[in-house]
């Protein structure tokens, strides 16, 4: 590193399961960009003030934002992109040349194009998703706009998943929605299920949902990358299901992420 060097972070509570401090410096390296990423462990009563500080540190050009901080970072952001503003949520943030925070988020488009990169479809699919928190918005408005058949909001607070399936409805008032409490569902008409909640960063997690509770024909995503194969993909792929995996969400949002701190296609 030089003192030219530009450093961009990755927020994040808890920090351990982090991958893409590993993935953007060895890109940086890789396209002979003069910058690294760390990993910055923050709880949430801490991320104001971080947030400040890390306004007056000049080589200091922005970060990728995860668990628990995805909602309440977007409030401190002086601009939001157009999704960013939609969904309420912010997975990448970055200071312009008068250290003004612009947020953005890329989960949902990421989510999407890695799912269709693996060769499966989303066209007609009845889709399931767990969780309604930052990841789990976004991904579930990006849905939305793939002419999905149908969308199931899962969630253990229902306000969050109603609030979810409200925000989707003002723009795609055509889709079917239902929501439904965690100990009240059925999965068998689902071609998809998404688990978009934390469930799974910790092996001694409890599983999600009730895997034999879906059809055999149902493709099960993970939205965690560490660990790469999760305790419910373990048990989908022991049970015959199709399983897709998380790192694939975030290795689809480079070329975008790279777009948007003005480095190009990544």
């Amino acid at each position: 590193m030089l003192g030219t060097t530009k450093i961009y972070g990755c927020i994040a509570d808890p920090i351990d399961h982090v991958k893409a401090p590993t993935l953007f410096t060895s890109i940086f390296n890789n396209k002979n960009i003069d910058a690294v990423m760390i990993p910055i462990h923050l709880n949430e009563d801490n991320l104001e003030n971080v947030i400040t500080s890390l306004k007056l540190i000049e080589n200091f050009k922005g970060m990728t934002v995860t668990i628990p901080h995805k909602k309440n970072i977007s409030k401190l952001c002086d601009y939001l992109e157009p999704d960013a503003r939609f969904t309420g949520a912010v997975n990448w943030i970055k200071f312009d040349k008068d250290r003004k925070l612009i947020g953005n988020n890329f989960d949902g488009q990421g989510f999407v194009n890695g799912f269709l990169g693996q060769n499966y479809s989303l066209k007609n699919k009845s889709v399931c998703l767990f969780g309604a928190g930052g990841a789990a918005v976004s991904i579930g408005c990006s849905l939305a706009s793939e002419q999905i058949k149908s969308l199931k909001l899962i969630n253990r607070d229902i306000n969050k998943a109603i609030h979810l399936k409200n925000k989707i409805k003002a723009k795609y008032d055509f889709l079917k929605v239902e929501v439904y409490p965690e100990n009240d569902y059925s999965l068998v008409d689902s071609d998809i299920i998404i688990n978009a909640t934390s469930l799974g960063l910790k092996t001694t997690d409890k599983l999600p949902f009730d895997i034999t509770r879906s059809s055999t024909n149902a493709v099960i995503a993970d939205i965690i990358m560490q660990p790469e194969e999760t305790e419910l993909l373990k048990h989908a792929k022991s049970l015959g299901r199709s399983i897709h995996y998380g790192k694939y969400m975030i290795e689809s949002q480079i070329n975008l992420v790279g777009d948007f701190l003005k480095f190009g296609k990544l």
